[in-house]
């Protein structure tokens, strides 16, 4: 009997744990190993949340972090047409050179964490003298706005990824303790059976065999 790849879905776990629950409980020679199982099985519930928990804020704060990235991608492409308007087209003006050295394109194309650094530096050159109060104030505050709602989404970030990588320690921990409580169990199936005279198949058939564990784990 085998442990089981801690890499495998918890489903795998659950569902090799659930049928040797069910064997041990079903033979009166076994039945005092099922409790520790039965526990390992409650506990599943908790870890099975956690993982669903920190794997949904990941994904909501990673949608999250795409819309504002879009938004700020939006603002700068329209402070982008300005400038141009600004400077009537040409391009080598320093109203327009100073706030975009790249094609636009190449200015977008980051992903959160840096284009709030580009939309950051944008602000930056909004002050400087050679724009007006009314070119500077079209469009500071929304590009204002948007930073400080991408920096809060970065931190919504941070948190949901570092919940995540906690939630994966408490994951491997119970799925190394459940390998550690089927191996101690086979061990002593084992050598219960070679006292009264039975094979390993005996002891082996309070085990799911691994093709029947990936089939109900990982569907």
């Amino acid at each position: 009997m085998r442990r089981i790849d801690p890499s495998r879905s918890i489903l795998v776990f659950w569902a090799d744990l659930t049928y040797h629950e069910a064997a041990l409980l079903a033979d009166d020679e076994a039945k005092h190993l099922a409790p520790p199982v039965s526990k390992a099985l409650d506990d599943f519930t908790v870890i099975l949340n956690l993982d669903l928990d920190t794997r949904r804020a990941v994904l909501k704060t990673t949608a999250k972090s795409g819309v504002v990235d879009i938004h700020i991608d939006g603002r700068i492409r329209k402070l982008h047409s300005a400038a141009l308007f600004l400077v009537n087209q040409v391009r080598k003006q320093p109203e327009f050179k100073s706030l975009f050295s790249e094609t636009i394109n190449k200015v977008v194309r980051y992903a959160l964490k840096r284009q709030v650094e580009v939309a950051e530096k944008l602000i930056e050159t909004l002050g400087m003298k050679m724009y007006s109060d009314e070119f500077r104030m079209a469009h500071l505050p929304d590009l204002q706005t948007l930073v400080a709602a991408g920096k809060t989404v970065l931190g919504e970030v941070r948190a949901a990824e570092m919940s995540r990588t906690e939630a994966r320690l408490d994951i491997r921990a119970w799925k190394d303790d459940a390998n550690a409580l089927r191996l101690a169990n086979y061990g002593e199936l084992v050598a219960n059976g070679a006292k009264t005279g039975r094979t390993r198949d005996w002891a082996d058939a309070f085990f799911l065999n691994t093709k029947s564990a990936a089939a109900v784990g990982d569907d």
